[in-house]
């Protein structure tokens, strides 16, 4: 037994490294093995990364399917919303029932900034789109369809200074006239607002109906401010639009199916009087 006491004490040095050593060695292994389960985790990570990818590119055709679905579900809403309104009105008949279409479509152009702004949708002739149909969106009126090529139209939007649109104030019923200054996207000009009747800042401002391209009732915008000069016959109104053709996206092209039968016999009654 002093043996062996002498010969730990003797080697007491070599013993003691040998246990540093080992020690020294666990951790260097415990290490090594929280990388590598690390960049399994991270590997496993990236994998999955690129599954969802490449999962995603594979929905993408049901997903786009999906929403040209519910754009022309919503073209048909649109559609039941007006008969039924038209009926509420008790207007209703085999014509008028059936009179507007609307056709979705997407806005990959747009301007604001000149006086003559534009749009570009993504429908053209062969969605059944022609020159003079009234473009609106869900917040109301956007403007009339200018042009047409076999898949694209251009549209001459309220935005622009030719462009005018009969309007009627809400609750006063009087029809007036919209059209664009030129210089704020934001504010339209109401025109032809006799002074002798009551316009107050917060009236509606919608369209008449009196022309073929659009029906009664579409939202334009709302009176932001009234102005009477001593002189004038007409008041001064601005009004708020009520679309933001800054971030206008989608849109519906408004079919009337019977504007050619209106648009003829107004026509012959104007030369049988002039």
């Amino acid at each position: 037994m002093k043996k062996l006491f002498r010969f730990l004490y003797e080697y007491r040095n070599l013993f003691t490294f040998l246990v540093l050593e080992s020690f020294g060695l666990s951790l260097v292994f415990n290490q090594h093995f929280h990388t590598k389960f690390k960049q399994v985790n991270s590997s496993n990570l990236l994998i999955g990364s690129v599954y969802e990818f490449f999962s995603s590119l594979r929905q993408y055709p049901y997903l786009k399917e999906n929403y040209t679905k519910i754009l022309n579900e919503n073209a048909y809403l649109k559609e039941q919303i007006l008969q039924n309104s038209i009926q509420a009105n008790k207007i209703s008949d085999k014509f008028s029932e059936k009179q507007f279409k609307f056709i979705p479509a997407q806005v990959i152009n747009n301007s604001i900034t000149h006086t003559k702004n534009y749009l570009t949708l993504n429908k053209g002739a062969s969605s059944g789109i022609m020159p003079g149909m009234g473009v609106i969106a869900k917040s109301g009126i956007v403007g009339s369809v200018k042009s047409v090529s076999e898949h694209f139209a251009t549209v001459a939007s309220l935005l622009h200074t030719d462009i005018l649109v009969s309007a009627k104030l809400i609750p006063s019923n009087v029809i007036g006239t919209i059209h664009w200054c030129g210089y704020n996207p934001l504010q339209l000009q109401l025109l032809y607002i006799p002074r002798h009747l009551k316009v107050e800042v917060g009236d509606k401002v919608v369209t008449s109906g009196y022309d073929a391209t659009f029906h009664t009732d579409i939202p334009i915008g709302a009176v932001s401010r009234v102005e009477l000069n001593k002189e004038s016959l007409f008041y001064d109104i601005l009004v708020d639009i009520s679309t933001d053709f800054s971030t206008l996206q989608h849109v519906y092209v408004l079919e009337n199916n019977l504007r050619v039968e209106k648009e003829s016999l107004e026509d012959v009654t104007r030369a049988y009087y002039d």
